[in-house]
Formats: structure tokens, sequence, C-alpha cells
């Protein structure tokens, strides 16, 4: 009986830590797109910090050429940090790739 007890205890341990992970994956998300979104808005604006009430995000914005832009966001969250880096067609106004970084 005890076997099963401790079996179900650590099942249910397990789901919500996994459910305390994919909600911090989809908030960290949800604060990369508030940045593009922004960045859409103005997509001449300079490199800038938000502060959300789940981090620090910064925003670098890079031009290795006339028609790419590289936005980089890096956002920290307590002691962990969160990267992500998009490629952002100029001259289309499009978002062409997400690449996640660890």
């Amino acid at each position: 009986m005890s076997a099963a007890a401790v079996t179900a205890t650590d099942a249910a341990v397990t789901k919500m830590k996994t459910a305390d992970q994919l909600t911090e994956y989809y908030e960290m998300r949800l604060v990369e797109l508030m940045a593009i979104r922004a960045i859409l808005k103005n997509p001449d604006t300079a490199s800038f910090t938000m502060k959300t009430n789940k981090g620090i995000t910064d925003v670098q914005l890079l031009d290795p050429s006339e028609i790419e832009r590289i936005i980089r966001i890096t956002t920290t969250r307590g002691h962990r940090q969160f990267y992500a880096t998009f490629l952002y067609d100029k001259e289309n106004h499009r978002l062409t790739k997400r690449i996640e970084h660890q």
C-alpha cells in the first residue's frame, strides 16, 4: 500500500513540476512577443530594455546587412536567463526565423 501511495505522490509531483515548467516557458514566450511587437511597431528603434513582472528583458538589435536585422532577446528571471534570436527581413517587414538558445 505505501509503495503505491509513494508512486502516486511522485506522479502528482512530476505533473505539477511539468506544469510549472510549461507555464514558465510560455510566460517567457509572451515576454518575447511583447518585445517583438514593440520592434514591429517601430522598426527603426534602437536596442532597449523592458521590465515586466516576469523579469528584465534586454533586446539587442544588430544590422549585419541592409536587408537583415538580428534581434537578440535575453530575459533574466531570478537567477535564470532565457535567450532567443529572431531574424527580421527589413525589405519585406517579416520575421524569417527564430532561434532558441540555452
